[in-house]
């Protein structure tokens, strides 16, 4: 089954299609399967190869599949087995575990190569890389393994596997790399080109020993041209990640070392995995995992910006994994992905591989593999297939196109087929198309013995479609056939305004042709009536036309317009003289008033210029203040039917002269209550409560409650009734509030308590809520008797909310008399209090030194004067306490006392 997706890509552009067709199939992953052919890519459900990494196929010069391969088994055209195509010494689990080369100048054999890095025992082989040899004849037309498993080389190979044409076009260049482990002490790698000609593989390989490591892992590719080798190494010495870069010379094998790409800071792990070079040499795209980040690189490798560090990472993404990459042969590289736990339904692909950074594009393919998926590979082929391809540009249809052509080799010839049923010849030709449109390009290139035929999709772009002899009628004010126009304004009438053409306009041809433009196209003035404009179209690709109209001045008159009244504050806000008008509306009632027809088109501009140049044209909705607007009629032909000022004027906002707060005793029956007014110069009045509810519709309103509350005020002017809201505020005074209360018990004879507070009145102070003293914001009590006290204060208009808090006098008891009267009955610190102390350590001694009893709790009675269940007697006793009050200052007090009985 085969789905067929038309790949054509609107851009500047052109497609080139570099289509040696020994690359169209291609074959990865679970039973994935694409056909890269005539710009067409079609996703093919006939592979039957489920491989977890890398592979190869390969087709003939007419695109005709072969055959395909992960280096284990290969499978023909047919998708069977071919014969004796099992058993094969490979392991698919190499990232470039296969690689296909036709023997040269023999269309019927081929040498399938590939590696093994570590023992098998199904075959039963040891690490190498091997090859296959597989014939095509009549007695095998579906292709057979004539030879397997022969060794290439028993050193300790990688898994990097990579082809070019040699120099002359004729013959292969197969390179391979033998790398010591990357933990291993001996740091040497050995790079093995091995020559393949007519007369088939050349096992002298030509050798390049480097003195630094190389691993196994990863991807290495030679550049399209031949020229560039890029090898991806997880590691070196130093623990840092590098892709490797070499110069590769196609005639004679030599590797030249030119220097690294960092591909991180050392001790990260971002190790590279899959890589390509974009097809002109000057890029080369990296894959990369880091954690669980995963995304690619590109670098420079030529070219002014050409640096070791990347330039950006086209794509990081935690979920999806960044593979192999592969150069296709429409000049796009071509992304493998893969999920942690399962395929991927689609592949990346980076489509502008020539460009710079994020101009690169890099997105997701247009089109899903599925029921297939893609894994960690993408077939393996050899790179110089990927130079040969059409030079051209895209442009406009009545201009000759140029086309050329590159490829791997010195090309003698190359037969043209324009896509349009006309034909060339010729390494250079030219050809002028005679109508737009996209073509497909062939040419059949000779490159040596060689007919290699590529393809490219040219875009002839269409030029403008510009209507002639339009009309640009503007008003005019005095007769004179004389105005103001904007000559932009002729767009909608001589193309279509959503195509965004650029408007070049002129008075005459001969200014046209030297480019002598009109400066001001918005505000141009004609010198005569009816004068003719030249205008110039430019579309999106560059292309132009020119056409000509006329501009012609129409007096008409519209007639008087009534001024027009809005509220103040109907912009939705308050005090700024403006008002908000509705374009809609407006016309609707000028329609109605002057009996203009439906199919005339109204709008308003600020000025009569703005108007005749149909600029500043106010939106549906806009707020202004009072000022002359004017109005400007156009026909159904964008002609004018007449301009005419009218005012707008912003009615004078209703006065509210109320403030945002008042304040009303807390007692309001202290005072009278406070009354209100609303200006009188309003209508009407609503008073509204929190809910909403109108509570009074009088101009005045008593202040009696404590609350939010509202004012509405209608006022009638102009024949339109306005109003305005103002929200206030009745409160309390702000309560005072204790600054400090400070108390003194040094003088057992003088306690004093010193108070103050913090507050907006004058205020008075007292022990007992009868006796006030006082009249400022402290006060200071003098004799005040030991205990918990209660300080009370109120402003002195007794308006204020007042208040109160305790305060703790310490005092020590003299005597005490436990006769149960009622007076004295037990012996305590006074003035203590529990939320003022945190604990209290008492201890009562006899005469003789003896503790008797002790206080330890604040909310204690105290003593009562007995001791293990006996009244002591009358004498005098002794007394420690040691207390810690909520600031954790310690109190020590020691000292004699008497026990009195009658």
């Amino acid at each position: 089954m085969i789905k067929t997706y038309s790949v054509f890509f609107f851009i500047l552009t052109s497609i080139s299609l570099s289509a040696q067709n020994e690359t169209i199939h291609w074959y990865f992953g679970n039973k994935a399967a694409l056909n890269f052919d005539k710009g067409r890519i079609e996703v093919l459900e006939d592979s039957e190869m489920d491989t977890p990494a890398g592979s190869a196929s390969i087709s003939n010069e007419d695109g005709l599949l072969m055959f395909y391969s992960n280096g284990t088994t290969v499978w023909n055209r047919n998708h069977e087995v071919m014969e004796n195509g099992n058993g094969l010494a490979g392991d698919a689990n190499n990232f470039q575990s296969a690689i296909i080369i036709p023997k040269p100048g023999n269309d019927t054999l081929y040498y399938l190569f590939y590696s093994r890095l570590n023992n098998s025992s199904n075959p039963l082989v040891t690490p190498g890389i091997f090859y296959s040899e597989i014939e095509f004849s009549n007695e095998f037309p579906l292709g057979k393994v004539i030879r397997k498993n022969a060794f290439l080389d028993s050193d300790s190979p990688a898994e990097k596997l990579t082809a070019v044409h040699h120099k002359s076009g004729e013959s292969f260049w197969l390179l391979t790399l033998t790398a010591e482990d990357a933990d291993s002490e001996k740091l040497k790698t050995v790079f093995k080109a091995y020559h393949i000609t007519d007369t088939g593989l050349n096992t002298n390989e030509v050798k390049t020993e480097l003195n630094f490591g190389i691993d196994n892992f990863g991807s290495m590719k030679i550049s399209a041209d031949g020229k560039k080798l890029l090898v991806a190494s997880n590691t070196d010495n130093t623990r840092v990640k590098y892709v490797h870069y070499f110069n590769f010379n196609n005639e004679t094998a030599d590797i030249t070392f030119l220097r690294n790409l960092i591909i991180d800071p050392p001790g990260a792990n971002w190790p590279p995995k899959g890589l390509e070079i974009s097809p002109n040499g000057q890029f080369v795209y990296i894959s990369f995992k880091a954690g669980n980040q995963n995304g690619i690189f590109q670098y420079q490798l030529e070219g002014q910006g050409a640096s070791d560090d990347p330039h950006a990472i086209l794509y990081l993404r935690p979920n999806i994994i960044v593979e192999s990459l592969q150069l296709a042969n429409n000049q796009k590289i071509y992304v493998a992905l893969s999920l942690s736990d399962s395929d991927s339904e689609t592949i990346g692909v980076i489509s502008n591989p020539n460009e710079k950074g994020f101009s690169s594009l890099y997105t997701s393919a247009p089109f899903r593999l599925t029921p297939s998926g893609s894994r960690k590979g993408l077939p393996t082929f050899i790179q110089s297939y990927f130079a040969s391809k059409i030079i051209t540009e895209n442009q406009c249809y009545v201009d000759k196109f140029s086309f050329s052509s590159e490829s791997y080799a010195p090309i003698s010839d190359a037969i043209w087929d324009f896509g349009d049923g006309n034909f060339g010849s010729g390494a250079n030709t030219s050809h002028t198309y005679s109508a737009p449109g996209k073509y497909t390009v062939q040419g059949v290139l000779t490159v040596g013995s060689k007919k290699v035929t590529v393809y490219k999709i040219v875009s002839a772009y269409a030029l403008p479609n510009l209507l002639a002899n339009q009309e640009l009628i503007e008003c005019d004010e005095n007769f004179d056939g004389l105005s103001i126009f904007n000559l932009n304004s002729i767009r909608e009438k001589i193309t279509n305004p959503a195509l965004n053409e650029e408007l070049f306009f002129y008075t005459s041809l001969n200014n046209l042709t030297n480019d002598i433009q009109i400066k001001d196209s918005e505000n141009f003035q004609n010198t005569a009536p009816n004068q003719e404009i030249f205008v110039k179209a430019i579309n999106v690709n560059g292309c132009s036309k020119i056409t000509s109209f006329s501009v012609i001045a129409r007096f008409v008159e519209l007639g008087n317009i009534p001024d027009f009244f809005v509220c103040e504050n109907s912009d939705g806000v308050s005090g700024n003289a403006k008002g908000q008008f509705v374009t809609t509306i407006l016309a609707s009632t000028i329609r109605t008033q002057l009996g203009i027809e439906n199919t005339t088109i109204l709008s308003f501009y600020p000025s009569y210029i703005d108007a005749q140049t149909n600029l500043n044209k106010f939106e549906e909705n806009f707020n202004s203040a009072s000022s002359t607007i004017f109005i400007k009629a156009q026909e159904a032909d964008f002609s004018c039917g007449g301009i005419q000022y009218f005012n707008i004027i912003v009615n004078s906002e209703p006065l509210i002269n109320l403030q945002d707060t008042y304040k009303i005793c807390f007692n309001p029956n202290a005072k009278p209550p406070e009354i209100i007014q609303a200006n009188t110069s309003n209508n009407r009045f609503e008073w509204r409560n929190s809910s909403g509810n109108v509570i009074s519709i009088n101009p005045n309103f008593t202040l009696d409650t404590l609350g939010e509350f509202s004012l509405t005020v209608y006022k009638t002017e102009n024949g339109i009734q306005c109003t305005n809201t103002k929200n206030f505020r009745i409160e309390n005074p702000d309560q005072p509030k204790f600054s400090k209360v400070l108390i003194n018990t040094e003088d057992e004879t003088n306690n004093i308590v010193e108070v103050f507070i913090e507050g907006n009145s004058s205020y008075e102070f007292s022990l007992d809520t009868l006796n006030y003293n006082g009249n400022a914001s402290s006060y200071t009590f003098n004799n005040v008797a030991a205990g918990l006290r209660t300080i009370y204060v109120r402003d002195i208009n007794n308006c204020e909310q007042p208040i109160q808090t305790n305060a703790s006098v310490i005092g020590f008891q003299k005597f005490f008399t436990p006769n149960n009267d009622g007076k004295n009955d037990f012996f305590n610190i006074k003035g203590l209090d529990a939320s003022s102390f945190k604990s209290i350590d008492v201890k009562i001694f006899d005469r003789y030194g003896k503790i008797i009893a002790s206080i330890t709790d604040l909310n204690s009675l105290g003593w009562d004067g007995n001791y293990d269940g006996k009244k002591m007697p009358s004498n005098s006793y002794w007394f420690t306490a040691i207390i810690i009050d909520k600031n954790d200052n310690l109190i020590k007090e020691s000292r004699n006392f008497s026990l009195i009985r009658n």
